[in-house]
């Protein structure tokens, strides 16, 4: 049975991203974010690059307070390699992930769950809360 839910690790595509993130440091998490910066956006692309935002806010103090486990080790390890230019690369991920241009946006507003809409508007104020 899969995991299909809103939040950032509620997905199979995210938790199978885990195996990569602990594999590595801050660059698995820029990979991530920079394969959603053009073009339209597969729910598998969307579903990982929202994770690794969600670890970036959490990485700058602004956790999501659902962490898994492996991800809250991940981010006491690595954490501190990501800077506000991160930051800034995951704000721009979450933005392109919610738009036209990303089945993932198409999918969870065909189902009309504003959850989705709702944790990605939590998610990108907490990553501006790190910018500021």
């Amino acid at each position: 049975m899969g995991a299909w839910g809103y939040l950032p690790f509620e997905n199979d595509d995210a938790l199978d991203w885990l195996d990569e993130l602990e594999g590595g440091g801050a660059d698995v998490i820029r990979g991530t974010l920079a394969k959603v910066d053009g073009g339209y956006i597969e729910a598998p692309e969307g579903s990982v690059a929202i994770a690794a935002a969600d670890i970036t806010a959490a990485c700058q103090g602004n956790p999501s307070g659902d962490l898994p486990e492996n991800v809250a080790d991940w981010v006491t390890a690595h954490g501190a390699e990501l800077t506000a230019e991160d930051v800034e690369l995951a704000l721009e991920a979450v933005g392109r992930v919610a738009g036209e241009e990303s089945e993932l946006a198409e999918l969870w507003d065909d189902a009309d769950e504003p959850e989705w809409r709702e944790s990605l508007e939590d998610l990108s104020e907490r990553l501006r809360a790190a910018l500021r």
